[in-house]
């Protein structure tokens, strides 16, 4: 026998973070296409990033031949 009543109704606390964070849940969801989009604009910038260095180092490897930089350590 369990001395203790059980508590049927449920605590005011407990519904009220359960509403916030349906609120939060809520926010989060409608920000995901805004935050999707920056992620994939910073991706996009990233691998423009990448492609312009390589450009530029090819550049300046082309660079150092014709100008007869380029020193040959054989």
């Amino acid at each position: 026998m369990w001395p203790f009543a059980r508590r049927n109704q449920v605590s005011p606390e407990s519904e009220t973070a359960k509403r916030a964070a349906e609120k939060s849940l809520k926010d989060a969801q409608a920000g995901m296409p805004e935050a999707q989009a920056r992620l994939n604009e910073s991706r996009r910038v990233t691998e423009q990033l990448k492609a312009h260095n390589r450009a530029n180092a090819y550049s300046d490897f082309i660079e150092g031949i014709v100008l007869g930089r380029l020193h040959r350590d054989a």
